[in-house]
């Protein structure tokens, strides 16, 4: 099972929340080179990388890509953005190898919202950190950047 991955995109949730999360997520796999998320287009679901690394790039007008991050590794989540406000991917995640994933519904979060009234704080607290981290590593990487 891959509850150590969950245990690092969901440090707000206890043992036994991770453990419903990594049984009742679905396994997504992308071989290297793969798309996972367009830049711009909706997804409806959140993934935790559970093997391979995955790159965060952007295209400008003249189609030049611009590695956003470092690669996101074991434990990193993907679709945070487009999960909570139902928009489209802020960048374009590719599959640098081979990558597997469990995808994350709102249909799943929902019913455990439901079981536990407290679950949904914990759940988007956890996204909040992982997306505040991003954004200081984006901030600290645009600042040289000039």
């Amino acid at each position: 099972m891959s509850l150590d991955a969950f245990d690092k995109a969901f440090q707000q949730l206890n043992k036994d929340e991770l453990e419903i999360l990594a049984k009742k997520a679905t396994d997504l796999v992308f071989q290297d080179g793969a798309t996972l998320m367009i830049e711009g287009e909706k997804h409806p679901q959140l993934m935790v990388i559970i093997e391979g690394e995955v790159r965060v790039i952007r295209k400008n007008d003249d189609g030049v890509e611009t590695e956003l991050s470092t690669p996101l590794t074991r434990g990193g989540t993907v679709g945070e953005m487009s999960f909570v406000d139902q928009g489209g991917a802020s960048a374009t995640l590719i599959a640098k190898g081979d990558v597997v994933v469990q995808a994350i519904d709102h249909e799943l979060v929902q019913d455990m919202a439901n079981a536990d009234a407290t679950f949904l704080q914990r759940f988007y607290h956890s996204l909040l950190v992982t997306v505040i981290r991003r954004l200081r590593t984006l901030d600290i990487k645009m600042s040289y950047m000039g």
